[in-house]
């Protein structure tokens, strides 16, 4: 009988210390062999992630192996290690309930009973409380240390300009680095971009922070650090969690903001500061720049890769380049694509929208043609599949030849990474032919519709300014790509209905 095991801590200091981890793994390891379970090298999960998601890759694949019934039980070290959350909890040991598989945690005995049950969620409860308990200590504790003064351990690695005392907690200048700063405060007061302020930094062989070259958000971000003017805060944003290992920074109200006093000493003045948020504001108010508008912004990638992008040339002229016909702080320029008349180019693409909706055969004909697909990819489908099944079946006689010490363990290893990769290769496959089978299911009874919704777009399109033609290019979800001869249209209308090709001069 096969097992697999998933071992958990909170954080990568703890996985790189090894300690928790291994005691883990041996804990299963042990348990399983006592239980008559064998555990493939590719059964055993080890991930360093919060146990408050369960969007975790390792436990993913666990219980992926787990609705496939591929293995007879999943082994975890303790309740916490496998969720914080109850629920989480629960939702994994119906799971392994629903295909027979035994779910075992070294350090409580866990069956279906309601006593087990009750277990399950008091253990996790308990968990997701202690934790909330350890956040909202270390948030109280963080906040003490501010308002006395000190600088909060975990704010980041640190600010360009200043080196951490940890003895006193606090910052101190360093005069080096200090000589950057002034320059680039100085820079910006006399009228000079970030992008310039980057170049001639990189041009004069001077190391960013982490030792890499400048780019012009970091200066960016430098001029608008309160710190350089020797006001710290604490608390400005918080992380919001998103998912798995997704973040978000949200600001939170300045009433809750708290200044450390003393922490990091000035390197400018207040008055410098100051002017240089105003020097900011008003290249951002540039009313030459701000009116211009491209009807095809996010809509057109040059045949480079690259975005192609709207620019005003001599303040008056609207044009679309490529990113990379000009170079970067960080690379030079890549692509030679000429630059396109802003006019003539969106009058062409959206005339070539246009006859789109007011022809909708071609779409039609374009549905049609995929539902004609239809029974391919259904023998598609079950080929994969039926390798699929052939690599487990190939997958569980190796591990069977080596319990008779038939093959050696780095044959076993190799092979299992083949038919490892080989299985990630076919699911990705099946995945995407399931999706193109569901596209096309979507696509029956739909093709009155299409004639509706075309003739009604169509008798408004005279009338449509350019917000309504933004929202049109969106609906269809418009894609160009252009080179110096012209463009290929390519979109799908509303619903993901059918796929369309259209060449514009």
């Amino acid at each position: 009988m096969r097992a697999a095991i998933y071992c958990r801590v909170s954080t990568s200091g703890q996985a790189e210390n090894g300690t928790s981890l291994d005691s883990q793994k041996e804990a299963c390891l042990k348990l399983a062999a006592e239980r008559g379970y064998a555990v493939p090298p590719d059964c055993a999960f080890i991930e360093d992630l919060s146990g408050a998601d369960l969007d975790r890759p390792k436990l993913e694949r666990a219980r992926e192996l787990v609705r496939a019934h591929e293995v007879d039980a999943l082994i975890c070290y303790a309740v916490d290690r496998l969720a914080r959350n109850p629920i989480h909890v629960g939702i994994v040991a119906e799971e392994c309930a629903k295909r027979e598989v035994e779910l075992i945690f070294v350090l409580e005995p866990l069956d279906n009973s309601p006593e087990g049950a009750l277990i399950r969620y008091v253990k996790g409860y308990a968990a997701q409380i202690e934790r909330e308990r350890i956040k909202e200590r270390t948030m109280r504790g963080k906040r003490t240390r501010a308002r006395m003064g000190f600088l909060v351990q975990a704010t980041g690695k640190g600010i360009y300009g200043y080196r951490y005392l940890p003895e006193a907690k606090k910052r101190a200048i360093d005069q080096a680095e200090a000589q950057v700063v002034r320059r680039i405060f100085d820079a910006c007061l006399q009228g000079t971009s970030c992008y310039s302020i980057a170049v001639s930094l990189n041009d004069a062989g001077v190391p960013a922070f982490s030792g890499g070259l400048w780019h012009p958000q970091t200066i960016g971000r430098m001029l608008t650090n309160s710190s350089y003017k020797g006001m710290t805060i604490f608390g400005k944003t918080r992380r919001v969690a998103l998912g798995g290992k997704r973040r978000r920074l949200e600001q939170r109200k300045e009433e809750d903001w708290i200044e450390i006093p003393g922490a990091t000493p000035p390197i400018v003045t207040e008055d410098v500061f100051d002017a240089a948020q105003r020097a900011r504001g008003q290249r951002r108010r540039s009313p030459n720049l701000a009116s211009r508008r491209y009807l095809l912004t996010g809509h057109v990638d040059c045949t480079c890769g690259s975005p192609v992008v709207g620019t005003c040339l001599s303040r008056t002229y609207r044009y679309y380049r490529c990113r990379a016909t000009w170079p970067t702080t960080l690379r030079p320029r890549t692509c030679d694509a000429r630059y396109m008349r802003a006019d003539r180019f969106e009058s062409s693409v959206w005339a070539a929208v246009r006859e789109i909706l007011e022809k909708p055969d071609v779409i039609i004909d374009e549905i049609k043609r995929q539902q004609e697909e239809s029974p391919f990819i259904e023998d598609e489908i079950a080929r994969i599949q039926g390798s699929i099944r052939r690599l487990g079946d190939q997958e569980r006689r190796m591990i069977r030849l080596f319990g008779i010490d038939s093959v050696t363990e780095e044959f076993v290893v190799r092979e299992a990474e083949q038919i490892k990769n080989s299985r990630q290769t076919l699911e990705r496959d099946l995945t995407q032919l399931q999706q193109q089978k569901q596209h096309v299911r979507d696509l029956d009874g739909l093709t009155e519709r299409v004639r509706t919704f075309c003739a009604q777009v169509a008798e408004e399109l005279d009338e449509f300014d350019f917000d309504a033609k933004r929202m049109a290019l969106n609906a269809v979800e418009i894609t160009v790509v252009a080179d110096s001869h012209g463009a290929l249209l390519k979109g799908a209308i509303p619903y993901d209905l059918a796929t369309i090709e259209q060449t514009s001069a």
